[in-house]
């Protein structure tokens, strides 16, 4: 679950995943008094989400009306999908989280990178190597 949250001083939006700490447009430490402005079930929508929020009002409704309702993606895809995907960002057996993510996107897949890159470390298949990179161990 994913809450897009409006900052209470520079009024730009932005998700987060469990508790927000500083507004990562303006630095402004963040407080009880955040706006919650949607809560999504997955990171798609939540980049959906955050776009419309951030858009001016007077664009807002033309734009609303030419993005699709549904895209067709694969929001549970298979252990094969997914390690197909790690292995097309592996570079010399690195995996960096940027090629990752859009190794997925590649492939319709809709899920962070992160968390396919986290879930990778618990399976024994990678190993981090740094803030955005992962070795393939296998």
């Amino acid at each position: 679950m994913y809450t897009v949250v409006r900052c209470s001083t520079c009024g730009r939006c932005w998700g987060v995943k469990g508790k927000a700490r500083k507004c990562p447009h303006c630095g402004n430490p963040t407080t009880n008094n955040l706006q919650i402005v949607s809560v999504v079930d997955n990171a798609s929508e939540l980049q959906k989400e955050v776009s419309i929020a951030n858009m001016p009002e007077s664009i807002r409704d033309e734009l609303l009306s030419k993005i699709p309702n549904k895209v067709l993606t694969d929001k549970e895809p298979s252990f094969t999908q997914l390690m197909a995907c790690i292995r097309i960002a592996a570079i010399d057996d690195v995996v960096d989280i940027e090629r990752l993510a859009g190794a997925l996107r590649g492939k319709g897949i809709r899920v962070a990178a992160e968390d396919v890159a986290e879930e990778g470390i618990s399976q024994g298949l990678l190993m981090r190597n740094g803030k955005n990179e992962f070795l393939l161990l296998q």
